[in-house]
């Protein structure tokens, strides 16, 4: 057998990048209003959303086109057993099964089916990996993976230890060549990390949510850009010690009678309201421990989400998400997806967990250059959910020419989405999916729940 890379998922660009980009002009797009002023944060503009450059997402991306030889995904359908493998597992120690269809909370209706994946997979973390026909480091080489693929996972099996003895457990794994045809193979277990869609556990987030919105009184905190004003500072800091920013936020108090003490809450959280006093209310977070107090200005109840009937649930760990609608009493997944949330640092900002209101729909926001005031480029379907958080699409880079912005047109696919945080709070969507959750979300029954 020919040597073949291994690469599963970025055959998706390949058959998608044309049908699935928003159709764009060939003539530049110079952007006027927006090159020649310095926007006020008021404006549809925000400072940052990304941590890592979209210029190096771009390499990544190509690097990994000019490596593919591959076309086809293999779905959530397809068995092991289905496949043409000439491979004898009887002598080999299975430790784990994966990809299997047990009992579900949940019922399944895609509404989008593109960029479908395995709910469980190995995401590749080492620049190239040989793929072997034997757990064995002595085994014929199938082929290659590459670093940020993503691999259909069969089983964990005992083999031998690899050549450095730093493990003995393999992932036997299996991808398609461009005409369809099934290959089976096996990586050594520290070649990438696990991953998997967590649907039973999102459901479950989801259904806790609703009980409590259905039990208490609730609003949501109301802080965007500061609009009802800057809480105060933790010894003259604006992050509390559990790394929420004063900015966007709300403080919390612990106890009224000591305010030198107390937490913040961001913009969009959902609270549930338990009591009052003048100019307060006492409010539990799910997300937190405890009960709090928090000034009236902070929670709106205007607006407020009427009904639970959407749910937009992001998987910070795994880097992927779940879409559920509320149907006849039954939460139906309705599609899902890679994603990509904020990363954790001293200046950096990690997506916020919790349950959050959809608060407003964008087509486009726009974001600064880092290194100034002046607009870089813009994410285009937006979905603001938390302070300048937002589910969007891929984030375009304007192009200097002349002193003015040029739009290059909208992107639709990013090969480092799924991977590893890499944005500021955002949560980075292939251009598409972002299109169809703006279009389908509604800001008076919809909410986003992030968990870790």
């Amino acid at each position: 057998m020919g040597k073949f890379k291994a690469t599963l998922f970025i055959i998706i660009f390949m058959l998608f990048a044309v049908s699935c980009a928003p159709k764009t002009s060939n003539k530049p797009n110079v952007v006027e209003n927006l090159s020649d002023k310095k926007p006020n944060l008021t404006d549809n503009v925000e400072p940052r959303i990304n941590d890592v450059s979209i210029a190096e997402d771009d390499e990544l991306t190509q690097r990994a086109l000019d490596n593919a030889n591959f076309d086809y995904i293999i779905s959530t359908k397809d068995k092991p057993n289905d496949l043409n493998i000439n491979m004898n597992l009887a002598n080999l120690a299975v430790n784990r099964i994966f990809n299997l269809e047990g009992n579900k909370n949940y019922d399944v209706d895609l509404m989008y089916k593109k960029y479908l994946m395995p709910k469980d997979f190995i995401l590749i973390t080492k620049d190239k990996v040989n793929i072997y026909n034997k757990p064995y480091a002595d085994a014929n080489v199938m082929g290659e993976a590459y670093i940020y693929e993503k691999l259909k996972v069969i089983n964990e099996v005992i083999g031998e230890y690899t050549k450095d003895g730093s493990t003995n457990k393999w992932y036997s794994v299996v991808w398609s060549d461009k005409e369809g045809n099934p290959y089976y193979g096996f990586l050594p277990s520290n070649a990438g990390e696990l991953r998997s869609f967590r649907f039973d556990k999102m459901v479950d987030l989801i259904t806790g949510f609703e009980k409590e919105l259905n039990s208490n009184k609730y609003g949501y905190v109301s802080n965007y850009k500061d609009v009802n004003g800057a809480p105060p500072l933790i010894n003259n800091k604006g992050i509390d010690k559990y790394g929420a920013q004063a900015y966007q936020s709300a403080p919390l108090y612990y106890d009224l009678n000591n305010k030198s003490e107390f937490r913040y809450v961001p913009d969009g959280m959902m609270v549930f309201i338990i009591g009052e006093t003048k100019g307060y209310y006492k409010v539990k977070i799910m997300d937190y421990e405890g009960k709090y107090w928090v000034p009236k200005k902070y929670v709106s109840l205007d607006n407020n989400l009427d009904t639970l009937s959407k749910v937009v649930v992001i998987d910070a760990l795994n880097q992927n998400q779940g879409v559920f609608e509320k149907r006849d009493a039954k939460w139906i997944l309705v599609s899902y997806g890679l994603a990509t949330t904020g990363v954790e640092g001293k200046a950096s900002f990690v997506t916020p967990v919790g349950k959050f209101k959809v608060l407003e729909k964008r087509d486009k926001f726009y974001y600064l250059d880092p290194n100034g005031d002046d607009v870089a480029g813009y994410a285009p379907y937006g979905i603001r959910f938390a302070q300048g958080a937002y589910i969007h699409g891929v984030p375009v880079d304007y192009i200097k020419e002349d002193g003015k912005n040029v739009d290059p047109g909208m992107k639709e696919f990013l090969f480092t989405i799924g991977t590893f945080p890499r944005s500021h709070k955002c949560v980075r969507n292939y251009t598409s999916h972002a299109k169809f959750l703006y279009d389908w979300l509604d800001v008076n029954d919809s909410a986003v729940i992030v968990f870790k």
